[in-house]
């Protein structure tokens, strides 16, 4: 299975040894299957985290970052999981953002508590070819000590589920469809229970790619959303 960012650069291979900011977004797009998509906005967008608490970009990052801080805050951009969003932030290598919920706390209840949306997809519709790129979920009381959910980016087959990037996005209205239904929304759920917590208030993503092309490396974060409240 290919990450995203090298069958990016497969497809802008033909572009030549230097491939433009342009050339490299528009095969994004293309690779994708999406035209322009535009954030989702509620009424209620209290489900989702509602600040950027802070943003280290890592190298190769850049897609996105005109668009923050609002391109990551609110509901995801849902979608077919056969294309990827577009409604993202590129972290770039080693790259890391701290998001919060306006002080509200995610609490432990009955299975997943909160959900990571990230952009993989099926290529051409094969669930066996998915684009992906993962990151490291940690979550905070305090936003100073971390708690992280265990994650081995190198498994050999299939991906680690403690990781988050790889379940891609599914069909259904962010804004009606609260609380949010983890079967039904895509995405990649965690349960605090694993870590042995009862409520947090930050979420750290940390991306895990070992390399990736300028403007459009590491983790592409869509959206992060709170199951229990």
């Amino acid at each position: 299975m290919r990450s995203y960012v090298s069958l990016l650069l497969l497809l802008v291979s033909g572009c030549g040894s230097e491939t433009s900011e342009g050339e490299a977004i528009e095969a994004e797009r293309m690779l994708a299957g999406a035209t322009g998509e535009r954030a989702v906005e509620c009424p209620d967008q209290t489900a989702y985290a509602s600040e950027v608490v802070s943003f280290v970009p890592g190298e190769n990052a850049g897609y996105g970052q005109s668009e923050m801080p609002d391109v990551v805050l609110g509901p995801p951009e849902a979608g077919s999981p056969m294309r990827g969003s577009l409604d993202v932030v590129s972290l770039g290598v080693g790259g890391e953002i701290i998001l919060g919920f306006g002080g509200e706390a995610v609490v432990d209840g009955p299975g997943p508590d909160l959900i990571v949306w990230e952009n993989p997809f099926y290529v051409s519709g094969r669930r066996d070819t998915l684009f992906a790129e993962l990151g490291e979920v940690s979550v905070s009381v305090d936003g100073e000590i971390w708690h992280s959910f265990p994650c081995d980016a190198d498994v050999r087959e299939g991906f680690d589920t403690g990781c988050a990037g790889w379940r891609p996005r599914a069909e259904f209205d962010p804004c009606t469809l609260i609380p949010l239904e983890p079967a039904q929304v895509g995405g990649d759920a965690f349960d605090l229970a694993d870590l042995g917590l009862d409520a947090i208030r930050y979420v750290r993503i940390r991306d895990l790619a070992n390399g990736g092309g300028t403007w459009s490396a590491g983790f592409d974060l869509d959206a992060v959303g709170a199951v229990h409240r």
